[in-house]
């Protein structure tokens, strides 16, 4: 796939502010300017600014323009340094998992789907039938590593992600955040460095936090995914033991990695002796007609781990998910058995059945379709109702859209006043350990496009806008306010 324009543009920037063409403090040309010396629109030169902005290289000043970073700490190994998770978004996460579960907020907040997106009547029918074959069953232990027919069941799915695999391989888990966990703990211990995404899903750095690890955040495109090059220079410099990526569809910039970036990606893994802890959650969600093969199918030295669960295409409340542990599986079984003895014995079950009798590609192959459509519709209603300067991302897969404001729109701020008029929704700082991504917030589109989420959406542009203009005013009158 072509590199798209922005990005190109951002690279020859990039590579200017690097060779000192442009030095710490300068201001760099105007967006004017700099569409006429690439022969682009404005609105591209924006992207790229945006895209440099959020690698730490250049800063907007308002009223000024753009200036370069006396410090990128992305630009070079050297500046890029271990952090801890300082529970910076504690409270706002605990409110978000409590406004999820209230039905006067606009759902565009937590990465829950719709009920009508998930096979909930077969699921209901699949339970009664195995409560009244069997009603002993809620009586019985699941031990560790968990049912031996969802295993089967899984390693089967597993062979269209290019994996073979017996059931003695796999693991079931509570959900994919405690396969991570799972995974962090056989690989890591506390006061290790791991390399992280950056966007990263905040289960992630929470994680870190309740482990005691430290994380080195490399940037991830949503057009490209996680910037390998980074990477390698991270790996250079510091003793990383694990990498934490999302090759599918990834939260919450939506993106896929190439199937020449995979290969690369293990390459360093090998070099470095990193483990690499491949988070598939959304990896069933993909639209295309054939997914890539997952990192896990071309391991030869068992170093990667994978991790998803059925959460986000069959059952969030179920919180079946798995792990394939590689050289790591005795490790990750003795933490699941000491964390959690057991798994429920009838949601496996029912898991199970509905697997085996074929009904959950008929499911897949319809939420697809649905999710992709909303995702069309999501991206359209965004860009016509907030300012201009926004954009959203172009996820080939799963629920989530990431949309970077314009640089005068504060997302926290936009949270809190979206919250108070019921809208949900999770700004860009859940997302990083440092207060990056200040500009940006993710929206589930996973939703019912009813006239009260259409209205909400609408509102939320509204908002936006008001931010936007409340700015643009302070600095007028700043400008223009005598000395």
């Amino acid at each position: 796939m072509d590199q798209p324009l922005y990005e190109q543009v951002a690279q020859q920037i990039e590579k200017q502010i690097l060779a000192g063409t442009f030095l710490p403090n300068t201001r760099i040309p105007s967006l004017r300017k700099s569409s006429k010396q690439f022969n682009v629109s404005i609105a591209t030169v924006m992207q790229a600014f945006s895209l440099l902005e959020d690698r730490g290289l250049i800063k907007a000043r308002p009223q000024k323009g753009y200036f370069v970073q006396s410090h990128q700490p992305n630009s070079d190994a050297a500046q890029i340094t271990p952090k801890k998770y300082d529970g910076h978004m504690h409270r706002l996460l605990n409110q978000l998992l409590h406004a999820s579960q209230d039905k006067n907020i606009a759902p565009f907040g937590a990465a829950i789907p719709y009920s009508d997106f998930l096979p909930i009547k077969q699921l209901q029918r699949s339970v009664v039938r195995l409560m009244r074959a069997d009603p002993e069953i809620c009586s019985s232990y699941e031990f560790t590593p968990g049912s031996l027919e969802l295993r089967r069941q899984i390693a089967i799915r597993m062979l269209d992600t290019g994996c073979r695999l017996q059931a003695d391989d796999i693991t079931i888990t509570l959900g994919c955040q405690n396969a991570i966990m799972l995974a962090l703990q056989a690989t890591t211990q506390p006061g290790d460095t791991i390399a992280i995404e950056s966007p990263a899903y905040h289960g992630v750095l929470q994680a870190i936090e309740v482990l005691h690890l430290k994380a080195i955040e490399i940037p991830c495109s949503e057009d490209t995914g996680i910037d390998l090059q980074q990477l390698e220079q991270a790996a250079q410099q510091w003793p990383i033991k694990a990498c934490i990526v999302t090759p599918n569809n990834q939260n919450p910039t939506g993106a896929t990695l190439s199937s020449h970036a995979r290969q690369h990606l293990l390459n360093i893994a090998s070099r470095h002796d990193i483990a690499l802890i491949e988070d598939d959650v959304y990896g069933e969600l993909g639209y295309q007609e054939q997914r890539e093969a997952a990192l896990k199918a071309n391991d030869h030295e068992g170093r990667v781990l994978y991790c998803s669960s059925f959460s986000k295409s069959i059952a969030p409340g179920f919180r079946v998910g798995w792990i394939v542990g590689g050289r790591y599986q005795d490790k990750i079984e003795h933490y699941a058995y000491v964390q959690s003895l057991a798994i429920p014995t009838v949601t496996q079950t029912a898991i199970a059945h509905f697997l085996e009798h074929g009904a959950y590609d008929r499911h897949l192959r319809k939420t697809r379709q649905r999710y992709q459509a909303n995702l069309a519709r999501c991206q359209t209603l965004v860009l016509d109702a907030f300012p201009d300067g926004t954009r959203v991302s172009h996820p080939s897969g799963g629920c989530l859209l990431w949309v970077t404001l314009p640089d005068a729109v504060d997302a926290m701020q936009l949270y809190q006043q979206a919250m108070a008029q019921k809208i949900g929704l999770l700004p860009g700082l859940a997302f990083s350990l440092s207060n990056q991504f200040s500009h940006h917030l993710r929206l589930n589109y996973a939703v019912l496009w009813d006239q009260k989420n259409l209205q909400a959406l609408s509102d939320l542009g509204s908002l936006v806008h008001a931010l936007q203009n409340d700015v643009l005013t302070d600095n007028d009158i700043y400008q223009h306010s005598p000395t």
